[in-house]
């Protein structure tokens, strides 16, 4: 998106809708950290003027966006409900119905890409916004640097305790918001993608096709990082 402080909410929640039907991953919008920031501002000041039911539905997607670039971003305390009611006001009598708001999101978009079984509206919510921030843009490079030294490893929960504590700070916290089985599911996941990518057997658009519910984007890194490291080798031995 361009311009983001130049255009108003209903734009940015048009934007996102037309987006929406080529995404598998929310954090594919690759929003910049300012037009984010501009985000929440324009959905603080719809909550403040109106703060009707109709308008909260209407804008939950936007309110779905901002919530995953809170995790991506560190808006917030490191909180779900922070985010959450940040750009919504709270109201105990009205807490159910806008989460439940919130998780139609996803299927409404076909954005249910993990099967996420907890019974707890608000951790279902809180896990499919952890899903959709993935790992960051800018820790994508030292994830792949880790991923690399552990393809090895074939069980996704052995991999990822393998990894823990060597994970970047955000992408650590993303994923231990996750529930054990969609982490697992991710954590295989990515290890199969790298593996595909330093084969070098496989073009970007084959990658898409194989990998059809990982981010676009973290394939498109993942394989600019293994080209930069050819070229690094190359370089090296000349």
């Amino acid at each position: 998106m361009e311009n983001g402080n130049k255009i108003n909410l209903l734009q940015m929640q048009q934007y996102f809708e037309k987006r929406m039907d080529s995404l598998k991953i929310i954090s594919d919008l690759e929003l910049t950290e300012n037009e984010f920031r501009s985000l929440g501002a324009k959905l603080r000041a719809l909550t403040f003027f109106s703060g009707s039911e109709n308008d909260i539905e209407d804008y939950m997607l936007s309110v779905v966006v901002y919530n995953i670039y809170s995790l991506i971003y560190a808006e917030t305390a490191d909180d779900f409900d922070a985010a959450m009611w940040m750009v919504i006001n709270k109201s105990q009598y009205m807490e159910r119905m806008r989460l439940q708001m919130y998780k139609d999101v996803f299927h409404i978009y076909g954005l249910q890409t993990f099967d996420v079984t907890t019974p707890d509206l608000k951790s279902y919510c809180k896990q499919l916004t952890a899903i959709h921030a993935g790992i960051p843009n800018q820790e994508k490079n030292q994830f792949f640097e880790l991923l690399e030294q552990h393809l090895d490893c074939e069980d996704g929960d052995d991999l990822y305790a393998e990894m823990y504590i060597n994970l970047p700070i955000r992408t650590r916290f993303i994923f231990g918001l996750m529930d054990a089985s969609s982490r697992k599911q991710i954590f295989v996941k990515y290890r199969n993608m790298m593996i595909d990518v330093l084969s070098g057997n496989y073009t970007k658009e084959q990658l898409f096709e194989k990998y059809q519910k990982m981010s676009k984007s973290a394939i498109e890194r993942c394989l600019t990082w293994s080209n930069a490291k050819k070229t690094s080798c190359a370089v090296a031995y000349v």
